[in-house]
């Protein structure tokens, strides 16, 4: 029982030092980036896209960014995710965007976005469930960033977030006993 105990703490440890509390937005950023999702086999933009995407114009209005990144490609269908949700957001209202479109997972969407803004200060938006995460992967890119969330709470949305934290974990510890 002490092992399973001692185990546990350890385990709780790790992921509280990998994925720490996100910064909270302070003032106006350079960019937000909007993190992507797959589009329905339609086309059609899902529940995620829709709530990431009304986050987004809702931060532009209360003045959080001045330029909207709209970061996804065609993940799962030909539909490619930031041409979709910035048809969604424009539709809407007028926002500055600059549109990446080749990214297919968090690290490609922080890679890409860093190559095209470079080192500049920026929000991140995304659902409760991805922020942390989202967050240690831009902390490789930006100096300057926070992240803003809706809440989300379903349990499938859940459960591929706890595994994809830990993937990520395990992923970096063997990353740093290779090199």
């Amino acid at each position: 029982m002490i092992l399973l105990i001692s185990v546990f703490i350890i385990l709780f440890i790790v992921y509280t030092i990998y994925f720490p509390p996100v910064p909270k937005p302070k003032k106006q950023y350079d960019y937000a980036i909007v993190l992507g999702c797959p589009c329905h086999s339609d086309g059609s933009l899902c529940s995620s896209q829709i709530k990431r995407c009304n986050l987004a114009i809702e931060c532009f209005k209360k003045g959080y960014y001045k330029t909207l990144v709209i970061s996804g490609g065609a993940n799962r269908n030909s539909y490619v995710e930031a041409i979709e949700m910035n048809k969604y957001i424009q539709d809407r209202i007028q926002i500055p965007t600059l549109l990446e479109t080749k990214s297919i997972n968090t690290f490609e969407n922080m890679e890409f976005t860093y190559n095209m803004v470079k080192d500049t200060s920026v929000l991140i938006i995304t659902s409760q469930t991805h922020i942390r995460r989202a967050c240690v992967i831009a902390k490789n890119y930006f100096s300057d960033y926070a992240g803003i969330y809706y809440s989300e709470h379903r349990l499938k949305h859940v459960l591929r977030e706890f595994f994809a934290r830990w993937i990520h974990i395990f992923t970096d510890i063997k990353k740093r006993l290779i090199s």
